[in-house]
């Protein structure tokens, strides 16, 4: 017809002439799919829409080549294809791998073995997941990892109605135990699925619960909450453009996702508030979008005065036009900033101005702390944090150091004033407590150096508040003055 030959990357080209980073469609100029490497091993897009995983794995430097091994079957997104290689490489690292094909024909083996009527814990906890509708995706990404590969490996093919305890016992010892907060999720998740399936009526008791030593809570990490002063300076040495993003986190208490996820529409300088309404999150190499992470944490927050300028500048300078504008975007593509991005310009920033040991989300923790020294309740902190109870909200305070100085010197005033009342002579504790006189234009300086209780008669000296220590009539006090011919 005149137009020449368009090849299938040609038409690709056309419909989608912007490449966005983190997409999973890219093709070779001639038409032939182009590979991705991902952290490990491989992941190529078939011409028929699929993905393939492959990865080396075994041989000898300078003596035998590597053996390359493939998925046994391909997948319908690039997610599940990485995850399936995350797979391999942790069996391999656990020293638990066998080659995927002969994995796949004990499976197909199991599968004709296996009675069909009963469910087992792999089938039940897959069952689980699939009808958890009210989990976030990223959540449903770490529970399906989680499950294929240290619930099933153990447990999964044990029927559900003859899991004992005992077995749970040693699925548990079996756990590998250096990664303590990894092992302690992965019971506390069977927990929940076995209580699932008591609820079902499938089991009459959860045989996981009261293991001893599993699911304990994770210590909690504790972190000096920086000063005002450290939070500018790591704001100054952050690039331009994500410079505001530190004094959200800081001073609204939002976090990173609801930051890179903020828009031009979000911020009502008329009110001075913030609308948190959505955070970007990563599941499976996927950038997801969605609503924050809790119901509570869609909410309005106020813009302190002190850095609405900044806000208003970083309107002026930075943020994509339109209401939909990204505050805070990627240059490269314009699209969201990749939260790996965002924590190395962070540490970077944390480096060059000497502070160590913070994470982002720890600027959380130092807004809440000084919102708290500035007098919010804890109800306010909750709404102001987005959190859904009390206790995770008292959690994220810290000890700010320098408030905790003023309130020991204030301490100290109090202690010192007590000590001096103590040895003025005082009899009692009681007694040795400050002189009610606080006039400064008063005769007291010549009762300071005697016992509390003598009146400035006692001394020669009249006048002023301590008049009323005089009609106070402290007989006995007075009587030992005069014996001892003061005055």
């Amino acid at each position: 017809m005149g137009y020449g030959r368009l090849d299938f990357a040609e038409i690709i080209s056309v419909k989608s002439p912007v490449y966005e980073r983190g997409s999973v469609v890219t093709m070779a100029r001639r038409g032939r799919p182009k590979s991705r490497r991902a952290v490990w091993g491989t992941v190529e897009l078939k011409a028929s829409g699929m993905f393939s995983a492959r990865y080396r794995h075994g041989g000898i430097t300078g003596v035998c080549q590597s053996t390359l091994y493939r998925a046994p079957h391909t997948f319908s997104t690039e997610r599940t294809a990485r995850v399936w290689l995350d797979g391999e490489k942790e069996l391999i690292d656990a020293g638990t791998w066998t080659p995927p094909a002969e994995r796949e024909l004990a499976a197909q083996t199991a599968e004709v073995v296996e009675p069909v009527d009963v469910l087992t814990v792999g089938e039940y906890a897959w069952q689980w997941l699939k009808q958890s509708h009210r989990i976030r995706e990223t959540t449903r990404a770490l529970y399906e990892r989680t499950i294929r590969l240290r619930i099933v490996p153990g447990l999964g093919k044990v029927p559900l109605a003859e899991l004992n305890r005992a077995q749970v016992v040693k699925w548990w010892g079996s756990l590998d135990h250096t990664k303590e907060r990894t092992a302690d999720t992965t019971y506390s998740l069977l927990r929940t699925i076995l209580y699932g399936a008591v609820d079902d009526g499938l089991i009459a008791s959860n045989p996981a619960q009261r293991i001893r030593g599993a699911g304990k809570p994770s210590r909690r990490r504790t972190v000096d909450p920086l000063t005002p002063t450290q939070v500018q300076a790591v704001a100054d040495a952050m690039p331009d453009r994500w410079r505001l993003g530190v004094l959200l986190g800081a001073w609204c208490g939002l976090r990173s996702g609801e930051i890179r996820e903020l828009r031009r529409g979000d911020i009502d300088l008329t009110r001075g508030v913030v609308k948190v309404r959505r955070a970007v999150a990563r599941a499976g190499g996927e950038t997801i979008i969605g609503v924050p992470k809790t119901e509570a944490g869609i909410r309005d927050v106020n813009i302190p005065a002190s850095i609405l300028p900044d806000v208003r500048q970083h309107l002026l300078d930075f943020a994509q036009i339109g209401d939909n504008g990204l505050l805070f975007y990627d240059p490269a593509t314009g699209l969201t900033v990749h939260d790996g991005t965002w924590r190395r310009a962070w540490l970077k920033a944390c480096e060059q101005v000497g502070i160590s040991d913070q994470h982002f989300h720890d600027l959380r923790k130092t807004g809440l702390t000084y919102l708290a020294l500035s007098g919010a309740t804890v109800r306010e902190l909750q709404v102001i944090a987005g959190h859904t109870t009390a206790t995770m909200a008292m959690r994220y305070q810290e000890v700010a150091q320098d408030h905790l100085a003023d309130v020991f010197g204030r301490l100290s005033e109090t202690i010192a004033a007590g000590k001096r009342g103590w040895h003025q002579g005082a009899s009692t504790p009681q007694e040795a407590s400050p002189p009610d006189c606080t006039d400064s234009t008063s005769n007291c300086a010549a009762v300071v150096d005697l016992p509390y209780g003598y009146s400035s008669d006692d001394v020669g000296a009249r006048g002023g508040a301590c008049e009323q220590r005089e009609r106070s009539g402290v007989g006995e006090g007075a009587d030992r003055v005069r014996a001892s011919g003061v005055g």
